[in-house]
């Protein structure tokens, strides 16, 4: 398999289902953190943070 390929062409059918694990597990964090006042922190870009990026605590 190309590792620059998603998963969800995979052969190996565990994997392919890996996708629509991460979203229901996105989902039921999104509410867990809502329902306990925790904020919740969505990275939408594939790329890491810098310093410069982070707020000060």
């Amino acid at each position: 398999m190309d590792m620059k390929a998603p998963v969800s062409h995979s052969k190996d059918p565990d994997l392919q289902k890996v996708p629509q694990a991460l979203m229901r597990a996105a989902e039921k964090a999104r509410q867990l953190a809502e329902q306990t006042g925790t904020p919740f922190v969505v990275r939408k870009t594939d790329t890491t943070p810098t310093k410069a990026d982070q707020q000060p605590t």
